[in-house]
């Protein structure tokens, strides 16, 4: 965690005193960096609210009557962030081309124009992700996004599993891991990414064991 943090906030300091220094030339190239110095602010928050989050534990008495997953905010942000960095530039080249009525002007504004939008989109979809509900988890059974919700006695074998990401080009031994919730609901077998969600692997696994403990303990088997 120390590593990562010291990392991210020599990047950000970085791109700060850059930013600060072409705020006299340039002010669309000046946000660039100061957005990169955010978005690195914003890596050290991550950092350190991974490594806080798993100390905290769910319990029997703790955990509330349901369990709503988002996409992680911090991650959200980052994203946003990310593609304000190429909107501003394809705003810079926009404003930089001296237009001529010519094909070529005219075909590469066009581009620029489409690059830009494109990235605007992006940022739109990023923000409608922050309110989306992904997984709810209930005394009933499990609902992902707004499908009907699996029932608890029509579920088999929730947990959660890592699968390791093994590329034949790969010289190194490190492979990256990848969370899913995992479970069979009647012959179906759903798998769901939540690396990129608002609770950790753990704290998932938490909740599946104690819902279907209080489903298994209500007498509705």
């Amino acid at each position: 965690m120390k590593f990562g943090i010291i990392f991210y906030s020599i990047l950000g300091v970085l791109a700060l005193i850059i930013g600060v220094y072409l705020l006299q030339y340039l002010f669309i190239l000046s946000i660039i960096f100061f957005i990169g110095a955010f978005i690195n602010g914003v890596f050290i928050y991550k950092e350190y609210n991974i490594h806080k989050s798993d100390k905290i534990e769910y319990n029997e008495n703790t955990l509330p009557d349901e369990i709503i997953v988002k996409y992680s905010r911090s991650g959200r942000i980052i994203a946003i962030a990310t593609y304000s960095i190429f909107m501003m530039l394809g705003i810079l080249f926009i404003s930089s081309i001296k237009f001529k009525m010519n094909f070529i002007t005219i075909f590469v504004l066009a581009l620029l124009i489409a690059f830009t939008g494109y990235f605007i989109l992006k940022i739109i979809v990023e923000i409608k992700k922050i309110s989306k509900v992904m997984i709810s988890v209930n005394g009933k059974g499990i609902q992902i996004e707004n499908n009907p919700t699996c029932l608890w006695n029509e579920i088999q074998l929730e947990k959660i599993i890592v699968k390791r990401l093994v590329s034949r080009e790969s010289k190194h031994d490190y492979k990256p891991e990848i969370n899913y919730l995992y479970f069979f609901h009647g012959d179906e077998k759903i798998e769901i990414n939540i690396d990129d969600f608002d609770i950790t692997d753990y704290q998932l696994s938490q909740v599946l064991k104690i819902f279907r403990s209080r489903y298994n303990n209500s007498g509705l088997i």
